[in-house]
């Protein structure tokens, strides 16, 4: 006799994407770059200072960078461990998937393939390929 089971599994857990069921997070009220929508974001929309506050690295929260053409530099590292002028985003660039990608400064001082896409026009989420502290993030603009 041959048993055969089959199963199938999702992670619908907003702990690990918080972004999964966010309204704001859906094709028609996003406002990123992709066709689904009638509004784009541009890099000069990026341009200015912005506050860590929120994600899943509680010691980074409070972080204050400025976005100058295609960077962001650390203006205000609280107690993050980088360094004043450390460049935490680099690279970065408008796509047709997400508002941006760029690389991301890790805690280790690695850099990581990550996106960037506007929740309003003061609000920024920031999804990093990579699993860990720091994954994901948001920004609010000062």
């Amino acid at each position: 006799m041959v048993v055969c089971f089959i199963s199938a599994c999702s992670e619908d857990n907003p702990l690990l994407n918080p972004y999964q069921n966010n309204p704001q997070n859906n094709n028609n009220n996003n406002n990123n770059n992709n066709n689904n929508n009638e509004e784009n974001y541009t890099l000069a929309d990026l341009q200015g200072v912005w506050q860590r506050t929120g994600g899943n690295h509680a010691g980074n929260e409070g972080m204050i960078i400025e976005v100058v053409d295609d960077t962001g530099l650390i203006v205000d590292p609280v107690t993050s461990g980088f360094e004043i002028d450390d460049i935490k985003w680099m690279n970065i660039v408008e796509n047709d998937i997400s508002d941006f990608s760029h690389s991301e400064l890790g805690s280790d001082y690695n850099y990581y393939s990550a996106t960037i896409n506007f929740q309003s026009d003061d609000v920024i989420w920031i999804s990093v390929d990579a699993l860990g502290a720091g994954s994901y993030q948001e920004w609010t603009r000062q």
